[in-house]
């Protein structure tokens, strides 16, 4: 939902992806970076009540790093001619592991129990899953759904502040929510790709 306004994004960070390029940061680079904050923010949110409230903190300032890199790796491969096939697999990729990462250190933290996490991580690998098999079958799926990856970190993100600063369990309600979404997102994308597939001449 929120790729719709992608391209006000990519306006908005267009200083800072040319600065990344200049300081020698190439779209693979950020992607990894993207990686490395989920992991530090899974450990973070593993480490939750041991050193709350810094580390507490930290965790979701982590995920909002860690999505933020996935915006500016496109827009420095976009911006600079950098764009290639092996670029957007490897992102892909690492945004899949940073994913399931921070679900892991969710549940690891005791924040979360073991169901929802698993749905909430199966959902969000069944989003992408089904985008990436419409658009090998030739239809494109960017922006059906109610819960894209932008949507689903920002869901991780607010609750876990409103868990850190407000209501204890926010977290673990937010996971929930994150899975229902997730999982009915998958289900539009079904729905949307079967539909169009459906209507091609035989």
């Amino acid at each position: 939902m929120l790729s719709r306004l992608r391209h006000l994004v990519a306006r908005a960070l267009e200083g800072q992806a040319r600065l990344a390029f200049r300081l020698g940061l190439r779209p693979n680079h950020i992607s990894i970076l993207g990686l490395l904050w989920a992991l530090l923010a899974s450990l973070a949110y593993w480490r939750w009540s041991l050193y709350w409230p810094l580390v507490a903190t930290a965790a979701p300032m982590l995920v909002l790093l860690s999505g933020y890199s996935d915006v500016l790796d496109g827009l420095v491969a976009r911006l600079h001619g950098l764009q290639s096939r092996a670029g957007a697999m490897l992102d892909s990729m690492l945004d899949r592991y940073a994913d399931v990462a921070i679900l892991i250190g969710i549940w690891a933290g005791g924040l979360c129990g073991p169901l929802e996490a698993l749905l909430a991580c199966s959902g969000s690998l069944l989003v992408s899953y089904a985008r990436a098999r419409a658009e090998g079958l030739g239809v494109g799926l960017a922006g059906i759904g109610l819960a894209e990856r932008a949507e689903r970190l920002i869901i991780i993100i607010l609750g876990s502040l409103i868990e850190l600063w407000i209501w204890p369990g926010a977290l673990r309600l937010s996971i929930w929510l994150l899975a229902f979404l997730a999982h009915l997102t998958a289900a539009q994308r079904l729905i949307h790709a079967f539909r169009r597939l459906c209507s091609e001449p035989v």
